[in-house]
């Protein structure tokens, strides 16, 4: 939560493609919501959830176009991730559990092998409804005017995720921003770019006595 916890931590990235030329606030708000954060179903097998959230909300997908773009043409985005796992310890000792009270109600010593998956898919349903999802609150800063996007997290899979829910919601392209971007960004061509590669690296160190 880097914008509003004070967090200086973020990637950069730059936006490549066109924006559209109409209605773009609408068209962007309609994509979001379509895009937007769904709870996980406890009794379904889905571990994990993204999707978008209000920025001032963590628990409304509804965005109002003339809200969408603040002062200076920046978008502020925020991305819910939920994650649904049992931690296979507390399903262990769950199963077993279960399993020592059903031999005792059926006075057997031992299941089926049907009976066996039978009870494990209980005893996971019983443990989904009882948890709570750990949530993930992720946010960004997207200049439209310069293209520029500032993800507050430095986490390769919260990056990965983002880029992904990004590009199918925009129709834009991210490219991470480094030292080859940024020569890109100024105007240096994609063929000086790839000549550079040809430059053998060389050590400048002062001679010692």
């Amino acid at each position: 939560m880097g914008l509003l916890n004070g967090s200086a931590s973020y990637c950069r990235f730059v936006t490549l493609g066109e924006l559209p030329e109409e209605n773009m606030e609408q068209s962007w708000a309609d994509a979001l919501e379509v895009n937007s954060f769904r709870e996980i179903q406890p009794h379904s097998e889905e571990e994990i959830s993204a999707g978008w959230v209000r920025f001032d909300d963590a628990f409304e997908g509804t965005w109002a176009p003339e809200e969408l773009i603040g002062s200076g043409g920046v978008v502020l985005l925020r991305m819910r991730i939920d994650t649904l796992k049992i931690p296979g310890v507390t399903f262990k000792a769950y199963l077993h559990a279960a399993e020592k009270k059903r031999l005792v109600e059926l006075k057997r010593e031992k299941f089926t092998r049907s009976e066996k998956d039978q009870i494990k898919l209980e005893v996971k349903k019983d443990l989904r409804v009882q948890s709570l999802p750990r949530m993930q609150l992720i946010e960004a800063a997207w200049n439209i005017s310069s293209g520029e996007m500032r993800l507050f997290s430095t986490s390769k899979s919260v990056a990965g995720a983002f880029v992904e829910l990004f590009e199918k919601t925009f129709t834009l392209s991210l490219r991470p921003v480094g030292p080859i971007t940024l020569l890109w960004l100024r105007g240096m061509s994609d063929e000086d770019i790839d000549k550079l590669e040809l430059i053998d690296s060389e050590r400048f160190h002062l001679a010692s006595n």
